[in-house]
Formats: structure tokens, sequence, C-alpha cells
């Protein structure tokens, strides 16, 4: 009997999954070699728009998740977009433990870390 129940709802459990898709676009590895700072769109369906993510990871890893530094949308056309289609950033190494983040004027912002595994994070809005 057990059994079948943990048949029955495995199915729906499936439908539990995240259905986001990460597309990297460009990464940086840091000039010591530790992290890779890696900025992608990420698509979670058709009601929902592009947005950008950037994530700071282990030097060899793929972002599998929601970024940890920075998301954002377009707000609704407000903030200019990058050629992926969620609004325009650009990241660069000044350290190993330092990470400066450009991005549009105008975009919403949904998380803007400070510091991530010791790398700590600088942002400059972009009048674009």
């Amino acid at each position: 009997m057990r059994s079948l129940l943990i048949a029955a709802l495995l199915p729906a459990l499936n439908g539990c999954a995240d259905a986001c898709q990460n597309t990297p676009l460009t990464s940086a590895v840091s000039p010591d070699g530790r992290h890779s700072a890696v900025l992608f769109q990420r698509d979670c369906g058709a009601t929902s728009g592009f947005s950008t993510h950037i994530s700071i990871l282990a030097a060899s890893d793929e972002p599998n998740s929601a970024g940890n530094i920075f998301i954002a949308d377009d707000d609704h056309g407000a903030a200019s977009v990058g050629e992926w289609g969620g609004p325009w950033a650009e990241m660069k190494w000044l350290a190993a433990d330092h990470l400066l983040v450009n991005y549009a004027a105008k975009s919403r912002i949904f998380e803007r870390a400070d510091e991530v595994d010791g790398v700590r994070i600088t942002y400059r809005v972009a009048l674009r």
C-alpha cells in the first residue's frame, strides 16, 4: 500500500521541479582562479519575462539556480535590455576578491548582494 501511495505522488512532485532554464551569456574567472562570475539569462516560461542574473561560483561550476548576487528584470520595458532580452548588465573583476557589476538604469532589482564567499561586489548604474 505504501509503495502504491508513493507511486501515485511521484508525478505530482515532478510538477514542482524548477521549470526555469539558465542560459549562460558570459563568464569571467577571478584573477586568483578561485571564483567565476557568470552572467546568465533566466527564462521561467511564457508568464514571465526574461531576467538577468549573476552568480559567483567556484571556478568550474555552472549556474543551476537563480543568481546568488544579482537578479533583475527590465520592469516592463523601463530599462535598456541586452541582446538576451533581459536588462543590460556587465561585470568585471577589479581584484581577486572584488567584482564590479554595471547594470541598466531603471532595472527592477530583486537581488543585490554586497558579498558572497569572500568576494565584495560593487554596483554601478549605467545610464544607457
